[in-house]
């Protein structure tokens, strides 16, 4: 009986060890099936949530990271491009000079990013010592299969100065093994490419198809499964996905919405701007099969989720320099200076594509501090980077936050016939910053005529016109014709634009000089 009953204790154990998953994977070894998760992110400028509707903020997404790292150990977070600028903090000095990013570099370290592509903002500042700052700052990998540091004579790959002497370079692509609990393991490549929008004298660009295609002949031998980071217009991200189809994920950015678009056996997926969503995908990858399944999920940023500690306190910190700095600069972040009526729609999706509210607002105020009787005003809606819906009481932070580039408005005598390929030009940009807000301008749609107040243009006429500095930088898109500025003889080198009128630098008392206290007098009714 005894012999009976002890067979039947083992017999009873063999099956429950047998039955347990845990047991079985541990018994079985390698089941030749990995998973692994990326956390992505895409065109973020604000380290906190927005004012208006308490969404996004970077101490929330740490939170999701540290979950999802918890879960599986194979979790990577990347960001497709746009965060060294633009945003109000950037715009501001401490310690003597402009922050320009700074505190973007150290919260993403802290949250612990480890994968960027450039974008083209990261190309936004003249001054190529600001960049290298905040390469050498970062902790996480930049990737540029289609861009490079360019000197008089030579290019090479951006890098990162190590501490104690040393580069780092800034690779095409990375390459990565991954192993899991059971012990498969998988071969991981990745590869960055981007827009080639952001010019400046210091950075070349290679075709980003060319590009993309060699990164992906190089991977793909020695890897499992490759994917794509990218910041490009989504019509470009749909050509890689239909060009290089075994790719199962391209990441995208520079779209401020977000998206999951498939092609073909391929998905793109791009979050909105600022962190009010990111996408967590699943990646699945079956060795026997050499197959990859991708699950993806669009997760809003809201208060639901609690800040991250550690991550919190870095942004509190710049938070408050925001807020000293800005007080230096004259602007009392909280002082009121209207109720709106209704919602002021400032989104991108709206200013680049249409004539908005917020455009005729800011042009208003320019044409209201302008000194010689303009004819009309123009504004490059790449000024306004909000890119939220306004509501209820507008601050003076707001304002900034509206449009933290600031600058100055100039005034200028134009020939008709520029004006009218300016104004053709801006229409043409529709969808980028390039996109033109007007005022006492119209088009009608009929004829694609132009007016200038109740008359057409004339190409023979002089017009005055009120715009803001940056657009005689030449530097906006299919505006380079613009370029002007007054020579050592005090008149100008662009002879379709014979007359260039600026204020006075020094004199605080003229609102031209900075575009944001123009439009907050304007608001103010002062």
């Amino acid at each position: 009986m005894n012999t009976i009953k002890a067979f039947s204790l083992l017999f009873a154990a063999l099956f429950i060890f047998s039955c347990d998953p845990a047991r079985k994977a541990t018994a079985t070894g390698d089941d030749g099936i990995l998973e692994f998760q990326i956390l992505q992110m895409n065109d973020v400028y604000e380290i906190s949530p927005s004012a208006s509707d308490n969404i996004g903020g970077l101490a929330r997404v740490a939170t999701i990271r540290k979950e999802l790292l918890a879960k599986n150990p194979n979790t990577f977070t990347v960001l497709a491009g746009d965060f060294i600028s633009p945003s109000v903090l950037g715009t501001l000095k401490f310690e003597g000079k402009r922050i320009r990013g700074r505190h973007m570099v150290e919260v993403l370290n802290t949250l612990g990013l480890d994968w960027v592509v450039f974008g083209n903002h990261e190309f936004d500042y003249d001054d190529l010592a600001d960049l290298q700052s905040r390469l050498d700052e970062s902790k996480f990998t930049w990737l540029a299969a289609n861009a490079r540091l360019k000197g008089t004579t030579w290019t090479q790959q951006f890098f990162k100065n190590k501490t104690g002497g040393g580069t780092d370079i800034c690779p095409d692509n990375q390459t990565l093994t991954l192993k899991d609990a059971d012990g498969t393991t998988l071969n991981l490549g990745l590869f960055g490419v981007l827009i080639n929008s952001g010019r400046k004298p210091w950075v070349e660009y290679s075709d980003w198809a060319e590009a993309a295609k060699k990164n992906f002949a190089e991977l793909k031998p020695k890897c499992d499964v490759v994917l794509a980071l990218t910041h490009l217009a989504i019509e470009d991200d749909r050509k890689l996905a239909a060009m290089l189809p075994e790719i199962p994920l391209v990441m995208g950015g520079h779209e401020h919405d977000n998206m999951r678009v498939p092609v073909g056996p391929s998905v793109i997926t791009k979050a909105d701007a600022n962190a009010k969503t990111v996408y967590i995908h699943t990646l699945r990858y079956d060795k026997r099969k050499k197959t990859c399944t991708v699950k993806s999920e669009l997760r809003k940023i809201n208060a639901s989720i609690a800040d991250e500690p550690a991550t919190a306190a870095v942004i509190a910190k710049w938070e408050k320099i925001k807020n000293e700095s800005l007080t230096s600069s004259g602007f009392n972040a909280n002082a009121i200076v209207t109720k709106l009526d209704k919602p002021l729609d400032c989104r991108e999706t709206v200013v680049r594509n249409g004539q908005a509210p917020v455009g005729v607002m800011i042009t208003e105020a320019m044409l209201a501090v302008s000194r010689n009787k303009p004819d009309c005003a123009i504004l490059n809606s790449g000024s306004i980077r909000v890119d939220d819906v306004l509501s209820g009481t507008l601050t003076e932070l707001d304002i900034v936050r509206m449009l933290p580039f600031g600058g100055g408005i100039t005034e200028v005598e134009m020939k008709g016939g520029l004006l009218r390929k300016t104004l053709d030009a801006g229409f043409n940009n529709k969808g980028n910053g390039g996109y033109l807000q007007l005022n006492l301008v119209r088009r009608e749609d009929a004829t694609g005529k132009w007016f200038i107040g109740a008359n057409a243009l004339d190409d023979n006429k002089i017009y005055r016109v009120t715009l803001p500095d940056f657009l005689l930088s030449g530097n906006e898109s299919n505006m380079g014709f613009l370029k002007a500025s007054i020579g050592a003889d005090g008149k100008s080198d662009n002879p379709d634009i014979p007359k260039i009128i600026k204020p006075d630098p020094k004199d605080k008392n003229d609102l031209r000089n900075d575009i944001r206290l123009a439009l907050i007098r304007y608001l103010r009714g002062e």
